[in-house]
């Protein structure tokens, strides 16, 4: 079985600022154990929902915008055991690493020293995690680097689509994916620029010749908060037929050869 548990659910700057909805990204434990896009809180949440970051494999960061990237540095620094060890993955987009115009670099080189690979991909890079494989998919946001992936596994593709204008390749690189994990920010009739709104969600899976099995919905922003994203899921799923979820905090999606089911984790009481 491979498990994904949701340390958060929200994305943009009025949910990170307000937390609204957590901001910690998400945990992916298949073969290997693996950290995504670990924003504000994603520290203090692994340990709320008893997802030891000492036994990551891996962490994978979309993008240098703060609610994908903020708790990278002390999450290297778990998984390498305070940086004692050398070991460990990063795999993420260019800015990361290296910043850009507008920003510093999200992880400085005492931390980059400590992990056994780092890997800044371009889209159609395959990177090897145990039994899976990732292959890198492309967005396009006002972070240029932004990257996603496909992951493949023995039970399916997992496909996540993080901050990114709609777009037709969009279709091609994702189609025929079993989970699709999509930051869908907007709400219907409100979609701004480099964000997915409900709208395009429901555009890009019409067009899949074959459809996911489920859709999670995460990266609310403030205005599908606002707007009720269950009604915004239930739109999309009445629209399409594909069973499509909201992310929260503690939501745990499990996927074996016969079903995709999901619950809700109770978190642990921290002393």
């Amino acid at each position: 079985m491979i498990e994904i548990t949701f340390l958060g659910s929200g994305g943009g700057r009025f949910i990170t600022i307000t937390q609204f909805r957590s901001t910690g990204g998400f945990h992916i434990q298949a073969s290997r154990n693996v950290h995504v896009d670990p924003g504000p809180g994603a520290l203090l949440r692994s340990w709320r929902y008893k997802l030891d970051p000492r036994k990551l494999d891996a962490i994978f960061v979309s993008h240098r915008h703060v609610d994908h990237c903020n708790d990278l540095e002390v999450m290297v620094e778990a998984m390498t055991g305070g940086a004692l060890k050398k070991r460990g993955a990063l795999i993420a987009s260019k800015s990361v690493v290296y910043g850009d115009e507008t920003h510093t670099p999200a992880i400085g080189r005492y931390h980059l020293d400590v992990l056994e690979s780092v890997h800044i991909p371009e889209p159609g890079s395959r990177i090897p995690l145990g039994e899976e494989e990732l292959i890198i998919t492309p967005s396009q946001h006002s972070d240029p680097t932004t990257i996603g992936f496909r992951m493949k596994t023995r039970f399916g593709d997992i496909s996540y689509i993080p901050d990114t204008a709609y777009f037709d390749e969009l279709v091609r690189w994702h189609d025929g994916a079993r989970l699709i994990i999509a930051a869908v920010t907007r709400p219907r009739d409100m979609g701004i620029p480099y964000h997915l709104s409900t709208d395009n969600a429901v555009e890009m899976l019409k067009n899949m010749e074959k459809k996911p099995e489920a859709l999670v919905m995460t990266h609310i922003g403030m205005k599908m908060h606002l707007a009720n994203p269950y009604k915004e899921a239930e739109y999309i799923e009445n629209i399409t037929g594909v069973k499509t979820y909201v992310a929260k905090e503690g939501l745990r999606v499990m996927i074996n050869k016969k079903d995709i089911a999901v619950k809700t984790l109770r978190p642990a009481r921290l002393v």
